[in-house]
């Protein structure tokens, strides 16, 4: 079915347990390709919501280490050099990180902090994914073009108005 990453993501960032990963299972490789572009869409926006290009590194490196305290106990799930890397690159001070099994599992991890520490609400989740979908290129399997995206295939994303300090 055409929908299931999203609505796989959206029952990750809706908290709802086991949803994502019975639709995960499924996935073949379009699947995970566009679950791929649609994480890494809603972790952009999300990221451009706490944090600003250029901002000092501290917050980002207490942040990374926040997240991997509350969701990865082993330490060595989300390798912290990566995570910092997605962060940096989601503002547009890094090459983009390439996707990688490393990479997604950072990525899903650093999305559930940001939007568990903003605390926002179950529909302002859905608003974000349905904007993140917005950003990402259409598969070429789906016909006509996608009115919110620019010529790129990627809408405009505000970057946050202040860094954060803390």
């Amino acid at each position: 079915m055409r929908d299931d990453p999203m609505r796989a993501l959206r029952d990750l960032v809706r908290g709802r347990d086991g949803g994502p990963d019975r639709r995960l299972d499924g996935f073949g490789a379009a699947d995970w390709g566009r679950y791929a572009d649609l994480l890494a869409g809603v972790f952009l926006l999300a990221a451009r919501r706490r944090f600003v290009a250029g901002q000092d590194r501290a917050p980002v490196i207490r942040f990374v280490a926040g997240v991997r305290e509350r969701y990865d106990r082993s330490g060595r799930d989300v390798d912290p050099l990566v995570a910092e890397d997605l962060v940096w690159a989601a503002l547009g001070d890094r090459p983009p990180v390439p996707v990688s099994a490393a990479a997604v599992t950072a990525q899903t991890v650093l999305l559930l902090g940001l939007l568990e520490d903003e605390g926002m609400p179950a529909t302002e989740r859905d608003d974000l994914l349905d904007a993140a979908a917005r950003t990402v290129r259409r598969p070429p399997a789906l016909a006509g073009p996608d009115p919110a995206a620019t010529e790129e295939g990627t809408a405009a994303v505000p970057p946050a108005a202040k860094p954060v300090t803390g």
